[in-house]
């Protein structure tokens, strides 16, 4: 009998304490955002950060350098991801350009030299090799895209449409290369802000990553942000149209270099549990990375010395930038209507929503600046005196707006919502009716015994 009244008791406390818990958690507001982070999946602390170049020419197109002395070069300038883009040329591996053992160690991370170009010291300081990734090319015959893992040559009459629905049939992928150089954006200053702005233009590209879900983004540097330094203009005009309907469009950075001295300014850094081309894979599909660049012309990034920029592509002249620091993300964490951002070696963090810088710091209040939000997006870029880093862009939705479903790499839909306090609630209804029903049961006993 005094076992069950004190198995009683224990359990009316207990509900007593989580009635007073859930009271707590209910009088907690609920989130006013839903965020769809690309960086979802990653565990920043235990995933590597791999350095990628995904636009590289070497003399098997127009570039100055070979196969093999391109390889070196990234290896050397610490460089896990090297694609091959030659115009028109598919490139698989490296294995008809290098001996089997050099690649070997190269893969490995066991390789050390010789180098090619100037200067050419020990840089690398990763112990992990460097990959390549399957059947890569710059497809050339109309505006020009890379692609991946996907073994063809575009047609000499190709149009865009047809070279992104190829890529698309071999499950491969694509960037859109310097639309600067097809828009107008290459002028830069209110020209290029002009020509990214105009609707038709807007428009081409809208369309482009609207139909074809292989291509997974766009070039929003190129070199040292040469040509490209209106293409974030025309990069948040698509993001403000195709966001709303839950589609992604990632931004790249590369060096899109043609020769040894060109290489090193512009890269990806790839999130992924391991260094694998599948992870890379996934990692460019998901948009579980960030884009660096040591030149942003716009946002005032490397100017050089007495305030002239430096000259592009890189040359001599500009190896000085290889001893200064890039802005670097340690963390990412998308909850409770904010978004913080921990990273190394920046002056300042942006906000950017509709193509303006709408706060700054490491924290983004999602209620404070909600109407500033326009069109479902906001992205980061973490900026220094030598160097940008942006994030991907992250979805934003109300929590009670009926937001779309992801369907196609770049999807950026939100998770499936629900409250969870309904749980909470349910849990607490099951410890009651427990606790009344050994209540009763005491009750019961203890008539019994009189």
């Amino acid at each position: 009998m005094l076992n069950v009244r004190r198995i009683a008791s224990v359990s009316l406390a207990l509900v007593i304490c989580f009635g007073l818990f859930a009271i707590a958690a209910y009088a907690q507001p609920a989130n006013q955002f839903v965020i769809a982070s690309p960086y979802e999946g990653v565990d920043w602390a235990a995933f590597g950060q791999y350095k990628a170049a995904f636009h590289v020419h070497t003399t098997q197109s127009d570039g100055a350098a070979s196969v093999a002395d391109t390889v070196r070069d990234h290896y050397n300038k610490g460089f896990d991801i090297l694609t091959i883009t030659d115009h028109n040329v598919l490139t698989d591996g490296w294995g008809d350009h290098m001996a089997a053992e050099e690649i070997a160690a190269i893969y490995a991370g066991t390789y050390r030299g010789p180098y090619p170009g100037l200067l050419s010291t020990h840089r690398r300081q990763q112990q992990n090799g460097m990959i390549s990734i399957p059947a890569t090319n710059e497809q050339s015959r109309t505006d020009h895209i890379c692609s991946y893992w996907a073994p063809f040559n575009n047609e000499s009459s190709a149009t865009m449409q047809d070279t992104l629905g190829r890529i698309g049939s071999y499950s491969g992928l694509a960037i859109l290369n310097h639309p600067g150089r097809y828009t107008g954006g290459v002028a830069g200053g209110s020209a290029g802000a002009a020509t990214s702005n105009d609707p038709a233009n807007i428009a081409k590209y809208v369309e482009l990553f609207r139909e074809f879900d292989s291509a997974v983004g766009m070039e929003i540097i190129n070199k040292l942000d040469d040509e490209s330094k209106s293409d974030r203009i025309l990069w948040d005009n698509i993001l403000m149209q195709l966001m709303p309907e839950g589609r992604g469009v990632w931004g790249f950075s590369n060096d899109d270099s043609h020769f040894i001295d060109a290489i090193g300014y512009s890269f990806n850094v790839m999130l992924m549990p391991e260094l694998t081309a599948n992870a890379a894979k996934a990692s460019m599909q998901n948009g579980a990375f960030y884009a660096v660049s040591r030149v942003a012309r716009p946002e005032g990034v490397n100017t050089g010395l007495f305030g002239l920029w430096p000259i592009s592509p890189g040359n001599f002249s500009t190896l000085y930038m290889f001893n200064q620091s890039t802005p670097g993300i340690v963390n990412i964490i998308a909850e409770n209507d904010s978004i913080t951002i921990t990273g190394t070696d920046y002056s300042r963090i942006e906000w950017i929503a509709d193509g303006r810088v709408i706060a700054t710091g490491p924290r983004l209040d999602l209620n404070a600046h909600q109407d500033s939000i326009n069109h479902n997006y906001v992205r980061a870029q973490l900026i220094s005196g030598t160097g940008i880093a942006f994030t991907q862009p992250f979805g934003i939705w109300a929590a009670d707006e009926d937001a779309p479903q992801a369907s196609a790499p770049g999807a950026v839909a939100p998770p499936p919502t629900g409250d969870s306090r309904t749980l909470l609630f349910g849990l607490l209804a099951l410890m009651l009716l427990s606790g009344m029903g050994l209540i009763v049961f005491a009750g019961r006993k203890k008539t019994s015994a009189q």
